[in-house]
This record gives structure tokens, C-alpha cells and sequence, in this order.
């Protein structure tokens, strides 16, 4: 799933931003599962919502507080219904592609009783999802569609995104500055947010998109999924003390998992620096000279 909806030439700025994003909240009404979930289902849902998200960010500028804190709210929360049940399952797959490194029979028979644990606790929380319903986050999402459509058209020139897009680069610059200082669970995945939302954002203006952000949108997938992997290692980690697995299947799997970690902290640090190397302000203007270039 990319935010790469087709607007036309003539509309194109803040304008056609809010069609984005009235269409990314509309797809995900129309993506809600009906009955039990999958984990594709869940896991599709929760990405057009954050990527509406991103898109609001794009439009805070031209809003109120009120306005944005009202409609990022109402996506946050839709969201959230389907948090537990998507982050279950992935702890599942997480496990599973560690697993074949592990040595012994013993450990590997530790780790598929643990798999299996887990994988009654994602299915436990996709049918409390589906017993639930989706009628909450439905109404909170077409809430949110109705207010969008309500606010008054906003003018097509680009100033108010490219600020939007200063501030999304300016805050993951400080995530990968702080943490190339000092990493921590915490702040490692405040920092995949702020990475995912400037690579939706970045999505959002890929029909004027310039090749150097085009590779950088790449970049910050790549950088967002090393992340997330090391949030979900992380995870994993704590589980595994708190489900009394087997303590020698324990032992193997938490050194896998710090190895691995580590590994993927490097290499983020690395990526982070080259990516967040130029100044805001530097982004800011390259950015609107591209958006000149193309108008």
C-alpha cells in the first residue's frame, strides 16, 4: 500500500493534500473486516489510518489546534482497536524467523511450545476484535470523513506543506541524533514514527517528487522496517521472560535476539545519519524548489 492516489495537475498542493486524505479515511472504511479479521485485514487497516495521519500532519498549518487534535484523536483511536490483535501476530512471525537459527532439539521444541502460546494470544485477540465490533472505530473514521469534508477548501499553493514537511524532517532528525547518542527502546521507536511519517508524506507528493526523494522515501521504508523490527525483538524479549518458557530455549533465543538487536541498531544509526544529514531548513527549500519546478 502506497498514498500515491492520482490528483489532477491544476488542484495540486494543500487542496488536493485533503482529497488524500478523504480518500486514504474512506479506503479505510471500506477495507473495516466483516466478522474475524485476518491478520492481512488488520494489518491494511491500521496502515491507511496511519497514513491519514501522516496526511493530517501534512494539513496542521491550515487548521486550528482544535481541529487537528479532534481529527488526529479520531484516527489514533480507530486505529488502536486494532493495535493488540495486528502487534500479536507479528510477535508470531518475529519468533518464527528466529527459530531455524537456534541449535538442539530441546530448544527448538522450548520455542515451538512458546510460538504456540503466541499464536493463541493473537488468535484470542482477533476474535475479541471481531466480538467487539468494528461499529466503534466505523463511526469514529466517518465522523472524521464528514468533519473533512466540512472544512473550507484550502488554497492549492504549496507553502503550508512544505513547512509540514520541515517540521516531520526536523523531528526525526532529533530521534536520529538522540539515538545515535544513546538508544533506547522507548526513544528507537519514537523515531520509527517520525521516519514512517515522513516517508507517507513523502508518499502523498510522489507525483512531484524529484529523484533524490524518491530514493529517500525508499530509505525511510528501509529505516522504519529495521526499527520495527528491533521494537518487536525488543518485545519479544520481555515476553519470553514473563511466559516461563524453557529456560535453556530462553537463554538461546535472548542471545539471538540481543545479536540481532544490536545488529539492527547499527545499521539504523548508520542509515539515520546519511538520511537526516542536511539542515531542515535545506530540506525545506530543496523541497520547494522541486514543487516550483513542477508547477
Amino acid at each position: 500500500m502506497t498514498n500515491r492516489f492520482e490528483v489532477s495537475h491544476s488542484t495540486y498542493g494543500a487542496s488536493a493534500t485533503r482529497e488524500i486524505l478523504q480518500r486514504q479515511i474512506e479506503t479505510a472504511v471500506a477495507k473495516l473486516p466483516r466478522g474475524l479479521p485476518t491478520d492481512e485485514q488488520v494489518h491494511s487497516v491500521r496502515r491507511y489510518m496511519k497514513a491519514a495521519r501522516a496526511t493530517l500532519r501534512l494539513l496542521r498549518p491550515l487548521l486550528s489546534e482544535r481541529d487537528y487534535r479532534v481529527e488526529n484523536r479520531a484516527l489514533r483511536d480507530a486505529a488502536r482497536a486494532f493495535s493488540t490483535a495486528r502487534d500479536s501476530a507479528v510477535l508470531v512471525a518475529t519468533l518464527r524467523e528466529l527459530t531455524p537459527k537456534t541449535k538442539g532439539n530441546g530448544t527448538r521444541r522450548g520455542l515451538a511450545a512458546f510460538e504456540a502460546r503466541l499464536k493463541q494470544n493473537a488468535e484470542r485477540k482477533r476474535r475479541r476484535l471481531a466480538q467487539r465490533g468494528l461499529q466503534q472505530p466505523a463511526a469514529r473514521l466517518r465522523a472524521a470523513l464528514a468533519r473533512v469534508h466540512s472544512w473550507p477548501a484550502p488554497a492549492t499553493n504549496w507553502a503550508a506543506i512544505s513547512r509540514s514537511l520541515r517540521n516531520t524532517y526536523r523531528q526525526g532528525r532529533r530521534c536520529a541524533r538522540g539515538n545515535a547518542r544513546s538508544p533506547s527502546v522507548a526513544t528507537l521507536h519514537e523515531w520509527r514514527k517520525r521516519a514512517k511519517y515522513l516517508r507517507s508524506q513523502l508518499e502523498v507528493i510522489a507525483p512531484v517528487q524529484h529523484a533524490s526523494l524518491q530514493s529517500m522515501t525508499g530509505d525511510l521504508h528501509r529505516l522504519s522496517d529495521q526499527l520495527g523490527e528491533e521494537h518487536d525483538l525488543a518485545v519479544l524479549r520481555e515476553l519470553s521472560h514473563q511466559r516461563g518458557i524453557d529456560r535453556k530455549a530462553e537463554r538461546s533465543l535472548q542471545s539471538l535476539i540481543r545479536k540481532r538487536r544490536r545488529k539492527l541498531r547499527q545499521q539504523a544509526i548508520s542509515l539515520g545519519a546519511a538520511l537526516y544529514a542536511e539542515k531542515p531548513t535545506h530540506f525545506e527549500a530543496r523541497v520547494r524548489r522541486y514543487f516550483r519546478q513542477w508547477t
